[in-house]
């Protein structure tokens, strides 16, 4: 079985390729489909009278719609071999697809990859401006240039830590 539990429903191509059909066929039909895509598309040594049950129906229910399905070539029946060309040109196109994102992810990992590496090498933030304090002399007292109630705000806070030691 498949891993992927899903596929894509074009609304505007189902309601078109759907057209004319009974409700028994769209109920066949629709199930049929779900089958084959658990089915990487290919049902082997398929048991109609299990799929009528599966949809629902009475053995000569099913059959008259299968029978109708496979006229209008939406489902091909090969021996006991069931498959469908639009299911398998989508398992192709989602194959394809989850290369290019297998692809994209790979890519997505390696450029996080080199930005933490990039990020370890470098000092962090609080380290920088200390360092840069330090070294750098001619720099003015902190607060300066500041707006007076941020340098007040400084002056209460040395203050208290002064009183505090």
């Amino acid at each position: 079985m498949s891993k992927k539990r899903w596929f894509r429903l074009y609304i505007e191509r189902w309601r078109d390729g759907t057209f004319g059909l009974t409700p028994n066929e769209i109920a066949a039909y629709i199930t049929l489909l779900c089958e084959l895509y658990d089915h990487d598309g290919i049902l082997i040594r398929a048991d109609l009278d299990l799929l009528a049950r599966r949809c629902g129906m009475r053995p000569s229910s099913f059959r008259k719609a299968f029978e109708t399905l496979t006229r209008r070539g939406k489902l091909t029946l090969d021996g006991d071999v069931i498959t469908s060309k639009a299911v398998s040109e989508e398992i192709e196109s989602r194959e394809r697809l989850d290369g290019k994102f297998a692809e994209s992810r790979q890519k997505l990992a390696e450029k996080r990859n080199e930005i933490r590496e990039i990020q370890q090498r470098l000092p962090t933030d609080t380290e920088k401006r200390i360092k840069t304090r330090v070294l750098d002399s001619s720099l003015p007292p902190l607060g300066a240039g500041q707006s007076p109630s941020v340098q007040n705000f400084i002056k209460r806070r040395e203050m208290a830590r002064r009183r505090s030691a």
